[in-house]
């Protein structure tokens, strides 16, 4: 087919068209995208400005720097000028460009990121810590990323500070409970051992669970003319106040029984509270102090089965036959008090075969748990006596002993424990 001039003429105007639409079409595109890279950049300088935190805009291929707020100007104590165009390498020491290039990499691939353990130069050349927070984005249509770096000198200063102190804390308590566990050694060796009470009477036990390492609860025991004394008792406080308590207490029932020879409960417990008042007051004359214990102290012959007991503020169980007897002894302390100051009764009784009897702090009747987190009281730790009587006193010792975990679960112990068993043979 030919081609006059006259139709290829008439084509022009519609290639002219044409190219017209299509070139009016790019620039527009062009111009849009002028526009978006305009509002962009608008957009990253208000952000800039507005961040309290030291900002910047990083190209993410090369790591030069874009943009910059006037936090980070204060923060390295250089002029925009300065940092527009340098990388951000430059900004980090020579030994962490490893790390911070490796930051970078792994905020791209997550699409953002957090660090603190890559910190900036100062003007002096001194490092500034800072906590690095990072975002992806673009700038200019190129791939680039926004880091906020937030001073965090004072923080990490005052958490160094924090630490040295805890350390010392830590230390001071390590000490601390280097001092008490020694003094546990001490309260072990003046207190008889537990086990030797078998020796004297084989059907016997002790429980005893200090609150603390240290105990203010005290159980003694001694052969005296033929009769077997045992205390348990209740000292002013817990821990290492109630363990020196007990230490005296310990001493004054060492002298009383063996030294003085004083076998009858209400006398011995007349001697203790004497010397306990002139222990805890000889110090300063002037001032009553008002420290001292609770105590059930028994005196039992095991060939006639005749028990004496006197008690301040310390009942004792017999459990006969499945049931529970109850002596409550004296509402008065072993120690200082107010009113007349009265001697300590004993009450003398004949025990049968297959009796037990069992003194005791409020250890057990003070502590919180089972499904209410109630008390258990007396009236639970009778209960328990009486539903494990038929048992063996071994095995009525460790059926206690697991009842009271079970009871307690996950409360916290709140005292001494102490509870010491006998059956009569």
């Amino acid at each position: 087919m030919e081609l006059t001039l006259g139709s290829v003429l008439g084509t022009l105007p519609v290639v002219f068209l044409g190219g017209a639409v299509a070139l009016s079409i790019a620039y527009n595109r062009l111009h849009g995208r002028y526009q978006r890279v305009e509002n962009d950049r608008d957009g990253y300088l208000q952000v800039l400005e507005s961040s309290n935190d030291a900002l910047f805009v990083i190209d993410f291929v090369n790591g030069r720097i874009h943009q910059v707020n006037a936090r980070a100007e204060e923060l390295l104590g250089r002029s925009r000028a300065q940092l527009v165009g340098s990388t951000i390498f430059e900004l980090h020491p020579k030994e962490y460009l490893d790390r911070s290039a490796v930051r970078i990499a792994d905020a791209w691939e997550n699409g953002g990121g957090v660090y603190d353990d890559i910190p900036l130069i100062g003007p002096e050349g001194e490092l500034i810590e800072v906590e690095s927070s990072v975002r992806v984005t673009t700038y200019c249509g190129d791939p680039a990323i926004i880091l906020l770096a937030r001073d965090i000198r004072d923080r990490l200063a005052l958490q160094r500070a924090l630490d040295v102190q805890r350390a010392q804390l830590e230390e001071q308590n390590a000490e601390l409970v280097s001092s008490i566990r020694y003094a546990q050694r001490i309260q072990r060796a003046v207190l008889p051992e537990a086990e030797h009470l078998q020796d004297l009477l084989p059907g016997s036990f002790i429980l005893f669970r200090p609150r603390d390492i240290v105990s203010g609860d005290l159980y003694w025991f001694a052969e005296r003319n033929g009769k077997v004394l045992i205390t348990a008792a209740d000292c002013t406080g817990h821990g290492v106040p109630g363990a020196l308590l007990s230490l005296i207490g310990a001493s004054l029932f060492q002298e009383v029984v063996l030294d003085k020879g004083i076998d009858d409960p209400g006398m011995v417990l007349d001697a203790v509270r004497e010397g306990m008042i002139q222990s805890l007051n000889k110090a300063n004359s002037e001032t009553l102090y008002r420290d001292g214990m609770n105590a059930a102290l028994v005196a039992l012959d095991p060939l006639t089965r005749i028990l004496l007991y006197a008690g301040g503020f310390a009942p004792l169980y017999i459990i006969r036959s499945g049931e529970l007897i109850e002596h409550k002894g004296d509402r008065m302390p072993i120690g200082p008090q107010e009113g007349e100051q009265r001697p300590f009764s004993t009450v003398r009784m004949q025990l049968e075969e297959g009796d037990r009897i069992f003194l005791f702090s409020d250890g057990i009747p003070d502590q919180f748990g089972g499904p209410h987190g109630k008390k258990l009281k007396s009236s639970g730790l009778k209960d328990w006596l009486l539903e494990t009587c038929d048992r063996s006193i071994e095995d009525q010792y460790q059926a206690i002993s697991d009842r009271f975990r079970l009871w307690m679960a996950d409360e916290e112990q709140v005292d001494d424990v102490l509870l010491i068993g006998v059956q009569i043979g």
